[in-house]
């Protein structure tokens, strides 16, 4: 079972995310923690449950501060479009700085935030559920972490394990005897599985983890009872053994087994992955090998590392200049924000009730995760050079020895692996296998003397922080 490297860290900082981003924080409650019907993302050295319930109390504090802020705006608009007071009017404005000021001070220096310091963060004291039925929507969630089942929703299967790269597969007859005179002899696929998962987790890497994980396509759970016992509930997290080896020999559309391999470093920020499929038919062995990465975290989502015990004066300073800017926002669109903040769950009970409709009535839903809780806070790319770098030796670390490992495995059973042998000295040094029917997916692919690549970066400009 993954541990992904005890990915401490990365928890307090997923925590400190939903207090310092509103969006982050709305987005884990409405898109996770408030979908009854869902299947949950994977999300590597993370402890989903923890960063919810921050992210609970995140916004139960700014639904305090946005009710301020509506009584000081309901008291400006009076008093400078009907009683036609500008004293007061400043007055009141000055307030709504004070108040925005002081929330956003007591936010990164308060006791919630401040308790996610690396000193003194501890899962334990994660601040309790709203009530009971939060509470049981967590235990839920919590059962994700030790499941070996993913229902997805859209196009990639792999959600919540970071960016696909450049896939590839090949595929070689397993009926070519490797001398005269000899039969092949015939093998069970899970077999294979067994073999290339003992071969890779002799590798040393970093916080190697191994694990079988299925696919399944949330749009069509709804007649399937194997992940689905209850329509009105959430798809399986976990399945039998048994289970998983049956789809391996037989494929179904909307259900397929991976071997997934993972190296976790970096503090749990960084995860190489490879997914690797065997589709075994009556004379060919299909191989398919899909890696992906989940980058760090963003880096204004580290600055708990970085916070004092008491504000410089420096920073007052910044706190002062940009609260001033932004109040004027901040303040109008507090009346919305505090109507919507008694929902805590953002209008689940209309939404469960609307997609309850849609299961009985109309027997179509979708019950693939929609958003990761880890990928949705990892940049788009590696911080540091040696990540980079640490990613592709995984990789084609692991490639290599899975292609040794498939070589070995049919040489024991008197299969021709000449044509295997030539398609794996044709790895270039990205990894990537192209010759004789392999394929290669790639969004940019340059070859020969003068070719090049060219591409262009557009920086985003920063946005007004109107949190």
């Amino acid at each position: 079972m993954p541990r992904w490297g005890e990915g401490r860290d990365l928890t307090r900082y997923l925590c400190a995310a939903a207090y310092l981003d509103r969006e982050y924080a709305r987005s884990l409650i409405k898109q996770v923690a408030a979908q009854p019907h869902l299947g949950v993302a994977a999300a590597p050295a993370c402890d989903v449950p923890v960063v919810l319930r921050h992210a609970y109390l995140a916004n139960a504090r700014r639904h305090s501060r946005d009710l301020v802020l509506t009584v000081l705006f309901l008291l400006a608009f009076v008093f400078a479009f009907w009683v036609g007071h500008p004293g007061i009017t400043l007055l009141v404005l000055f307030l709504s700085w004070v108040t925005v000021f002081s929330f956003e001070l007591s936010t990164k220096y308060g006791r919630h935030l401040q308790s996610l310091r690396p000193d003194r963060f501890d899962p334990a004291a994660a601040p309790l559920p709203l009530n009971a039925d939060v509470a049981a929507r967590l235990r839920q969630i919590s059962e994700y972490a030790d499941g070996n089942v993913t229902a997805y929703s859209g196009y990639s299967p792999f959600i919540g394990y970071g960016s696909a790269l450049d896939s590839w597969s090949l595929t070689f007859d397993v009926t070519a005897s490797s001398s005269p005179g000899l039969t092949p002899q015939d093998f069970d696929v899970t077999d294979l599985y067994t073999h290339i998962a003992e071969r890779v987790g002799t590798l040393v890497l970093p916080c190697l983890e191994i694990e079988e994980r299925l696919f399944v396509d949330g749009s069509g759970l709804l007649e399937d009872t194997r992940f689905l016992p209850d329509p009105l509930g959430r798809p399986v997290a976990r399945i039998p053994f048994a289970q998983m080896d049956a789809l391996k020999r037989t494929p179904e559309e909307g259900a397929r087994p991976y071997l997934a391999v993972h190296s976790t470093g970096w503090g749990g920020e960084l995860v190489t992955s490879l997914f690797l499929r065997f589709i075994r038919s009556e004379s060919n062995l299909f191989v398919e090998a899909v890696p992906t990465v989940l980058f760090p975290l963003l880096d204004r989502y580290r600055v708990i590392d970085t916070l004092m015990p008491r504000p410089p004066l420096r920073e007052l300073v910044t706190l002062f200049s940009q609260t001033l800017v932004s109040t004027v926002f901040v303040l109008v669109a507090s009346p919305v924000r505090a109507i919507a903040g008694f929902a805590p769950d953002y209008g689940m009970t209309w939404r469960v009730r609307r997609q309850d409709r849609l299961i009985t009535r109309l027997r179509r839903f979708d019950y693939g995760a929609r958003q990761s809780v880890r990928r949705q806070a990892a940049d788009k790319k590696h911080h540091r050079y040696f990540q980079k770098a640490d990613s592709g030796m995984v990789l084609k670390t692991v490639e290599k020895r899975v292609l040794d490992a498939l070589v070995e495995f049919a040489q024991a059973r008197d299969i021709d692996v000449g044509d295997l042998v030539q398609r794996q000295e044709t790895i270039i040094n990205n990894g990537i296998i192209a010759a004789h029917g392999a394929r290669v997916d790639s969004s940019s692919v340059a070859s020969g003397e003068r070719s090049r690549i060219s591409m262009r970066v557009l920086n985003k400009i920063p946005l007004l922080n109107t949190d």
